[in-house]
């Protein structure tokens, strides 16, 4: 690159540029860009999140609610519901306008008003709806175990918490009524 003096300045997209009278914000001054020193980077900007968990579609919504979705965009416009993610056809809805959706039909059954179903909503986080709505949130964790009968015969049972003498009882029959299919199977074999 070649050197221009410090008078002369620069064209820069019809714009003359001197070195004198250029105010730049960033202290990225008309010198270092003749330089050839690249332009200090910018701000970064974060993305927009979405939230966690499921997405529900407004027609989602209606059939997991049994409520129109004209009723729904009213609950959002009486700040019963908090809005949309996004606008028209492509908004999105989580978890939590499902639950309270969930609430608000069940305290309408309950004969209150839309003003005191607001008041009790308010302040709510969405494990509070689901505790007084009793519902799970989060998937439930399952444990399997594999019990071997034979070389070539499992048995695989899930087990929907580590304590079920049910299925316990259950599992403990049918490896109890297996034993005699498998010393037969043996017999065949030899």
């Amino acid at each position: 690159m070649v050197p221009t003096p410090a008078g002369a300045g620069i064209r820069h997209n019809s714009v003359h540029v001197g070195s004198e009278g250029v105010s730049n914000d960033q202290g990225w001054e008309a010198d270092d860009r003749r330089r050839g020193i690249p332009p200090p980077p910018g701000r970064p900007t974060p993305l927009p999140t979405s939230p966690p968990g499921p997405r529900y579609s407004l027609g989602d919504l209606e059939r997991e609610t049994k409520t129109t979705g004209r009723t729904i965009r009213y609950y959002i416009a009486e700040g019963l519901l908090p809005p949309a993610y996004g606008r028209g056809p492509t908004a999105t809805y989580d978890l939590g306008h499902l639950l309270r959706l969930r609430l608000i039909t069940s305290l309408k059954e309950n004969r209150l008003g839309l003003q005191e179903i607001r008041d009790r909503l308010n302040g709510l986080t969405d494990d509070d709806i689901a505790a007084i709505l009793n519902v799970q949130t989060e998937p439930m964790q399952e444990f399997w175990r594999r019990i071997e009968l034979h070389p070539d015969i499992e048995l695989h049972v899930r087990q929907r918490s580590r304590t079920d003498p049910a299925m316990d009882d259950a599992v403990e029959l049918i490896v109890g009524l297996s034993r005699p299919v498998i010393e037969r199977l043996e017999e065949r074999r030899r």
